[in-house]
């Protein structure tokens, strides 16, 4: 086995601390030198002037709104009493004077009102004499689509219809439907041998045929 040994000449761990010497003197050197021939700096304070804002504050007076009433409406002419001879005894002052004796005036009593019966409590229920079929909205024809719409209707005594509620149906039928029950007409409902006012119950089916 041989046994290689380095050659302490070339051996840099030992010269490790020689080298670092001489680089800090060096270094140190260096830095001096280049200290010394650096000519001197001479720094002068900048003085900035700083321009000062003036505020002047004034007082201003106190404003008031003044509102603009409209004029008063003009005073009622007071008739007074004259003692010329040529004025007629036609224009006089009627009498103000109130007369307890007389009753007092009354209202005017009120229209009375019909009763309103529903179909069950009537002893003839009105009958349909004339049928009215809706007419289709065009709108609902074009999207193909159909419905029911559920009404109640006021019959009077001619057996024509007062009014209609609508109960439930698609918002698109609702308007034809109203127009084809205002058209409608019923034999009266009877309650004791008289006409009366009913309500009943119409169902308007729109079907695409």
């Amino acid at each position: 086995m041989i046994i290689r040994r380095k050659n302490p000449e070339v051996d840099l761990k030992l010269k490790y601390n020689k080298v670092l010497e001489n680089c800090l003197i060096l270094s140190l050197t260096i830095l001096l030198v280049l200290f010394l021939s650096s000519s001197s700096m001479e720094v002068t304070p900048y003085a900035k002037t700083v321009q000062q804002e003036i505020i002047k504050v004034e007082d201003i007076p106190e404003t008031h709104q003044v509102k603009k009433l409209p004029p008063p409406p003009p005073r009622p002419s007071v008739p007074i009493e004259t003692e010329r001879e040529d004025v007629s005894e036609e224009v006089t002052i009627e009498s103000t004077e109130l007369d307890l004796d007389e009753p007092p005036l009354l209202p005017p009593a009120p229209p009375p009102t019909e009763p309103v019966f529903e179909f069950y409590q009537v002893s003839e229920p009105p009958v349909t004499i004339r049928e009215v079929i809706p007419e289709y909205p065009e709108i609902a024809r074009k999207a193909g689509i159909g419905g029911k719409v559920f009404t109640k209707l006021l019959v009077n005594q001619q057996g024509r219809v007062d009014s209609v509620a609508v109960l439930k149906g698609p918002e698109v039928f609702i308007d034809a439907a109203v127009k084809a029950a205002t058209q409608l007409r019923f034999k009266p409902a009877r309650q004791n041998d008289k006409p009366v006012r009913v309500w009943v119950s119409q169902v308007f089916v729109f079907r695409l045929k």
